[in-house]
């Protein structure tokens, strides 16, 4: 991911990126990208999690998407 591209999530989800913009840049569906994220599987479980105990919704932060396409390792 370029440097601009990256500032622009930044300023405009600073905290988590919508799930239609997100599966763009993983190359999924917005709701394929959300049952990866609810069923653990890795990398989409690193970059998103579970939001809610009723009705849960899946959420991917912003920075953890930027460090995984600039192929930095999560948690490390």
């Amino acid at each position: 991911m370029n440097q601009k591209t990256a500032e622009l999530l930044r300023q405009k989800y600073p905290n988590h990126v919508p799930l239609p913009v997100a599966s763009k840049f993983l190359g999924v569906s917005p709701r394929q990208l959300s049952k990866l994220i609810a069923d653990g599987r890795e990398p989409f479980a690193s970059i998103g999690a579970n939001i809610g105990t009723r009705q849960k919704y899946a959420r991917v932060y912003t920075e953890r998407l930027i460090a995984y396409l600039d192929g930095r390792l999560l948690g490390v």
